[in-house]
């Protein structure tokens, strides 16, 4: 389980990346929002990933 929540922690660091790139480069509003809410999507499966684990006591 640890493997798996290392690798959700880092693909929500690179959709953090894209989403933070969108911005500066003065992306339109909808790929920003595509990309705000695709984030959104992997934060909270990583929270649930976090919670179980927890529950488990891994």
């Amino acid at each position: 389980m640890k493997e798996e929540i290392r690798k959700q922690r880092a693909l929500v660091a690179q959709r953090h990346h894209e989403l933070y790139q969108a911005k500066i480069h003065g992306e339109g509003l909808a790929k920003i929002e595509k990309l705000r809410r695709r984030m959104m999507a992997e934060e909270k499966k990583l929270n649930m990933m976090i919670f179980v684990s927890q529950g488990k006591g891994d």
